[in-house]
């Protein structure tokens, strides 16, 4: 994959740890409060987020896999559930902040049609790279 979407999956990383930063300092109240106008902007926001960094990263990644059993995972999915999963337990401990369960399968759907999305992509348009 090109050096350009590596370039811009660190990017967005960076960008997704300020929003991320700025929620647990309550810096996005007035930053994102937009997303309150939507009906369900808050988990549209999540799937988006979320789906979009796992897409990035398994690009990133030329949607790299390992296999378990019969099943081949994306390693860029796996990553990103990890450090979602982590981020989205984390807000127990966060004042102001907290878990929500439907929060973190909004994130999960995102990530894996998103990372399924990547996939295809490597697939179809980039096989003959690497």
């Amino acid at each position: 994959m090109s050096a350009r979407i590596k370039i811009l999956t660190v990017l967005y990383v960076f960008i997704l740890a300020g929003i991320v930063v700025l929620a647990d300092l309550k810096g996005t109240r007035y930053l994102l409060s937009f997303v309150g106008f939507f009906p369900y902007g808050d988990k549209i926001g999540h799937f988006v987020l979320m789906g979009t960094f796992s897409l990035m990263l398994n690009l990133a990644l030329s949607a790299k896999t390992f296999g378990l059993g019969k099943i081949n995972f994306l390693v860029g999915t796996v990553i990103v559930l990890i450090v979602v999963t982590i981020e989205e337990f984390s807000q127990i401990f966060v004042r102001g902040r907290s878990f929500d369960v439907m929060d973190l399968a909004v994130d999960f759907a995102g990530i894996f049609l998103f990372g399924e999305l990547a996939r295809f992509i490597c697939q179809k348009y980039f096989k003959n790279e690497n």
